[in-house]
């Protein structure tokens, strides 16, 4: 149980999980929780069979937990899981590409501690013509009167329709150049959370030769 803790899993999930590998509810449900685990369990339905543990059925069903969870709730548990405070933006911008509490610093952890370093991802996104979309971004961004998301993605998507783009071909470069990695969270929501200084700095950085 603790092997299963300390790699992100919610020890609700794990109980929920581990009651079903060798019973069965009677109203055949899967999300069940601890109290009414004890209230509905029956040694009677308790099967003789030897039981498999499946990870990729563990890991979905910890996924359907942690979004359960508010993300005042989660960030608390990611906090004490990760020993990092002030997690709780980020969280709200992660939250759905995550099954584990593992899943959320390789995920996110760009914002707090710079851009990874990807060469596959720069090499296929940073390019000539991905620097070029990245630098028309640039200006885009710089030029918001106001840094959030309704007003990113407006400006953004206006960048796409000029350069007669599709839409990875100018969010994949920034997403590049923010976290170093073609995986990160929702693009606007990222430039948002990080502010428009932090962002254009890690632009200006990706723009630089060498």
């Amino acid at each position: 149980m603790q092997e299963l803790r300390d790699a992100g899993y919610l020890p609700e999930a794990v109980r929920n999980y581990l009651a079903l590998l060798g019973w069965g509810d009677p109203d055949d449900e899967t999300i069940i929780s601890t109290s009414q685990l004890v209230d509905r369990f029956d040694i009677t339905r308790v099967s003789k069979n030897p039981a498999r543990f499946d990870e990729q059925k563990l890991r979905w069903l910890n996924g359907r937990y942690v979004r359960e969870l508010t993300t005042a709730q989660l960030t608390t548990r990611l906090e004490r899981h990760t020993g990092r405070t002030g997690l709780e933006p980020a969280v709200e911008i992660s939250r759905e590409k995550m099954q584990t509490l593992d899943d959320f610093w390789p995920l996110a952890g760009f914002i707090f501690d710079g851009p990874g370093d990807d060469p596959k991802a720069r090499e296929k996104w940073l390019d000539d013509e991905g620097r070029a979309a990245l630098a028309d971004a640039r200006v885009a961004l710089a030029d918001l009167p106001e840094f959030d998301v309704s007003s990113i993605d407006a400006a953004l998507r206006q960048v796409v329709d000029r350069r007669g783009a599709k839409p990875k071909q100018v969010f994949q470069p920034i997403r590049v150049a923010l976290a170093g990695t073609a995986v990160s969270p929702g693009i606007f929501e990222t430039l948002e959370v990080l502010g428009r200084d932090e962002a254009i700095r890690r632009i200006d950085r990706a723009l630089t030769p060498g």
